[in-house]
Parts: structure tokens; sequence; C-alpha cells
């Protein structure tokens, strides 16, 4: 069974807050455009299998970073 994707907003300092933990890809971004409409501030979305960051927004970006995934 995958990990699936763990959602993150990333502190003021730097440090990471988990928010959620979902089965897909398209569940955790759906999640990260819901949590940016009611809050502006950086979240990420990390693939909780491989560590690695598929998705990195800053606060009132339209876009994101898609590292590999």
């Amino acid at each position: 069974m995958k990990l699936g994707y763990d959602i993150f907003q990333k502190l003021d300092d730097g440090s990471p807050l988990w928010i959620a933990n979902v089965q897909t890809r398209a569940q955790a971004l759906q999640k990260v455009a819901l949590l940016r409409r009611s809050a502006a501030a950086r979240y990420f979305v990390r693939d909780a299998e491989t560590g690695v960051v598929i998705n990195d927004c800053e606060p009132g970006s339209v876009g994101s970073t898609d590292e590999g995934g």
C-alpha cells in the first residue's frame, strides 16, 4: 500500500506544520488549492514514500514548482 502524500504549511520560521495525508496526488493538489483560498500561506506537498516535494506554492502565487512525480 502506497503511503500517499503529506501536506504541510511552511511557517514563518521555516519549519513545516503537517496538515494532512491523502492517498492521491490529485487529492493533495486539490486540498492545497482549498487551503490557499482560506489562508494565505506557503504550502507544500511531499510524497510520503519517497520524501520528494512535488508541489511548493508561495502565498498568492498562481503556479507551482513541480519537481518530479
